[in-house]
């Protein structure tokens, strides 16, 4: 089951469509509660949990996130990586962009970089 919780109804209408076995989500508790979920396609969106708490509690759940982001120069970045968030789609994307990650997950490599600024290793 592939949750959608992006705030933008066109972009959950598309992806209802494009996704099989595809759900739109439009409270952050249905996505806790949720025992069936494998994927969870996101924004950053205001709800009653803040970021770095909510997503600690759906990937506590071993739920894949992809999270949608303006660019990767959002604070809330540093937290998604820590906390094992690596499915990355940054703005402007398509469909096929997600799509594509929730068949083929981001492997650390592909995010080695940020997670090294975080943790301020040298670049080699």
């Amino acid at each position: 089951m592939v949750l959608i919780f992006t705030d933008n109804e066109q972009l959950d209408r598309d992806l209802n469509k494009k996704i099989e076995d595809s759900r739109i989500v439009y409270y952050p508790d249905y996505i806790l509660e949720e025992n069936q979920a494998t994927t969870l396609i996101a924004t950053l969106q205001p709800n009653k949990y803040n970021f770095k708490d909510f997503m600690f509690k759906v990937r506590e759940k071993n739920i894949q996130v992809i999270l949608i982001l303006e660019n990767d120069k959002v604070k809330e970045l540093n937290d998604a990586l820590i906390l094992g968030i690596y499915d990355l789609i940054f703005d402007p994307f398509d469909l096929e962009d997600i799509c594509n990650k929730i068949a083929n997950p981001t492997p650390f490599s592909k995010v080695a970089k940020y997670i090294k600024d975080i943790i301020g290793l040298e670049t080699s």
